[in-house]
């Protein structure tokens, strides 16, 4: 899976270094800008997934590197742009009370946040011959091929799709009715689906990450169960070396 990237423009020393840190710890791939002009650049090369502005720039200059990204860059790679609520507008508080800094720092969480989920949303597209590789664990869907740490994996069909979707977005959760239709098991319309069926549903999906786990061996807790909800593969970013 390609990593995720954003590009940061704003001037100099600017308060978006602290969200950059914060970025890079997940495992993504952060650029910085100092200008517009700089900023155009480097989007062009690296076509991020994300474009952060600082609000302190001018608004000209933000509404033309707008244009300019949506006129050079094709709709499939166009970045989403996001406005940092930071700068004048947080620390220029009238209100005795108000702790500017404090507002500031919860907006920088925020602003992280949101861009993590803006990466995330990014690559919900899956290139189905990709090839996928994190924490040891290599498919090759050109061969239909699982390695792990460079030992060959017998999957079933059913495993191998469960696995090759799971992996395709590592830390996003994916529910059961997601795993089912990636993995290609029948099941019912929801206005149809009895309890029992729904019980069904969770248990065969549920047999066959158990499956799963069992020929990653060690590593099988790279696949968290997230209760209520479903699975998802562990980040890049996460200490696998922690746990074993």
């Amino acid at each position: 899976m390609p990593q995720r990237s954003i590009l940061i423009i704003e001037k100099a020393g600017g308060p978006l270094y602290t969200v950059a840190q914060n970025l890079q710890q997940t495992g993504c791939m952060v650029y910085h800008a100092a200008g517009m002009r700089d900023g155009l650049q480097q989007a062009m090369e690296y076509v991020p997934d994300v474009v952060v502005l600082s609000r302190t720039l001018p608004e000209n200059d933000t509404l033309d590197l707008c244009r300019s990204l949506m006129r050079n860059l094709g709709d499939e790679t166009t970045p989403a742009i996001l406005i940092a609520p930071t700068g004048s507008s947080l620390t220029d508080i009238d209100d005795p009370t108000h702790d500017s800094k404090l507002a500031e720092s919860l907006a920088l969480d925020l602003l992280a946040q949101s861009v993590k989920t803006l990466t995330y949303r990014a690559r919900q597209t899956v290139d189905t011959q990709a090839v996928l590789e994190c924490h040891g664990v290599r498919l090759d869907p050109r061969f239909a091929l699982v390695e792990l740490d460079g030992q060959r994996l017998d999957l079933t069909p059913t495993e191998y799709r469960l696995l090759q979707a799971l992996l395709s977005r590592p830390g996003h959760v994916l529910t059961r009715a997601q795993l089912e239709e990636a993995a290609g098991l029948p099941h019912k319309d929801k206005e149809t689906e009895t309890e029992s069926d729904q019980a069904s549903r969770t248990r065969r999906i549920d047999v066959h990450v158990k499956s799963i786990r069992g020929k990653l061996d060690r590593k099988g807790i790279l696949i968290e169960t997230v209760r209520g909800v479903g699975y998802r593969f562990r980040e890049p970013a996460w200490n696998i070396n922690s746990f074993l």
